[in-house]
């Protein structure tokens, strides 16, 4: 590649180039990404280049001379099928990828569990009320948001109802859930709060699995506590994350905004923006971490994020999306690190293929399973 696209190149992995050649970088993407069909061994940047070139329409064509940015086909070979760069060593073994019937992304379902276990699949296409827990109504938005509404009457006596809302294994949220008190919670696959369907007490109190992200509204009258495993998570005004999946060895809570108190029945912190408290399965210590939040909040915002994680961390989380099941042939390529970003719209094919430009791990797509060979 020439100078100028190294430049390119480098402005690109480090988030500098100019809107105009972000556009031209990702409309290479949108064009050529679904005719690769096999990820190259030594990628021919000439071939490509003239391959891309000739699919871009006309207008697409002059607007890319004009803004001196063609070489960026050459550049974003690397990035086959998502926006992806590499941090491992390429190995010598030769890569082939198996023809096999892909598997689409998950969707955006999720499913609502009444006090009285009735189950309301929750889908962009519903609007209007689906349900009325004692005082409570249960409403979807236009497909934007299910909310939780207290009428006019007063509260009545008795237990407080406990709902749940549950993603399965390829799915995510459709919309926020907006609590009682008009707290915001999104969650990712295989994920579960149960919580309220009115705050009466002196607190509020709900329960995580799996992985959501939160906007709470602050009452510092009556403070919102989210209980997960072995920790409880106080909002003193705040977004924040929290991932604590069971095939985790983690247990990972990253503040966005505000503040917020993670504890144990040992310690306690206190996190700033852009800190993440990290607790082992088998430890009762609390770490404190700064983290890249764009970084963490990739699953809500459609794509997947690697930052230096190893390739059984990252399987995990397409296991999860893609609802398949990963088997290893061979085992020490689960420690390998990978980096970068491709989107969870894309088919696990693609996603797959993307990791194999490393020639660090290679795949074989099986039905609803990942068979790790290399």
């Amino acid at each position: 590649m020439t100078s100028y696209e190294d430049e390119l190149l480098q402005k690109y992995l480090e988030g500098n180039c100019t809107p105009d050649e972000k556009a031209v970088v990702e409309n290479w993407y949108l064009h050529s990404s679904a005719s690769m069909k096999d990820a190259l061994p030594e990628p021919d940047y000439e071939r490509l280049k003239n391959e891309v070139w000739g699919k871009l329409p006309p207008n697409k064509r002059n607007r890319i001379v004009a803004l001196r940015i063609a070489a960026a086909a050459a550049v974003f070979v690397i990035f086959v099928s998502g926006i992806f760069f590499i941090s491992v060593k390429k190995s010598t073994s030769p890569n082939t990828t198996a023809k096999t019937i892909d598997v689409a992304p998950g969707t955006n379902q999720a499913t609502l569990t009444l006090a009285n276990g009735h189950k309301i699949i929750l889908t962009t296409h519903l609007n209007g009320t689906v349900a009325q827990q004692g005082n409570t109504v249960v409403k979807v938005n236009n497909g934007k948001a299910i909310s939780y509404t207290a009428t006019d009457k007063p509260i009545s006596g008795g237990e407080v109802a406990y709902n749940t809302l549950s993603t399965a294994r390829g799915q995510q949220s459709p919309y926020p859930l907006i609590l009682a008190d008009g707290t915001k919670v999104w969650l990712d696959a295989a994920s579960t709060i149960t919580f309220p369907t009115a705050f009466n007490g002196k607190e509020r109190f709900v329960t995580v699995t799996g992985e959501a992200y939160f906007e709470v509204t602050h009452n510092a009258a009556q403070p919102f506590k989210v209980k997960v495993k072995q920790q409880t998570i106080e909002d003193i005004g705040t977004m924040f994350n929290v991932s604590a999946y069971d095939d985790e060895t983690t247990l990972k809570t990253t503040l966005v905004e505000g503040s917020i108190k993670v504890s144990n029945h040992k310690h306690e912190v206190i996190l700033k923006p852009g800190q993440q408290a990290e607790q082992s399965a088998d430890r009762n210590d609390i770490v404190l971490h700064t983290v890249n939040v764009d970084d963490i909040m990739a699953w809500k915002n459609n794509y997947f994020s690697f930052d230096g994680d190893n390739l059984e961390s990252i399987l995990r989380k397409v296991s999860r999306w893609y609802d398949v099941d990963i088997v290893y042939e061979n085992t020490s390529v689960k420690h390998k690190f990978f980096g970068g970003t491709v989107s969870r719209f894309s088919n696990v094919s693609s996603v797959l293929k993307t990791i194999e430009l490393t020639r660090a791990a290679h795949f074989k797509l099986e039905g609803r399973k990942i068979i790790v060979t290399q």
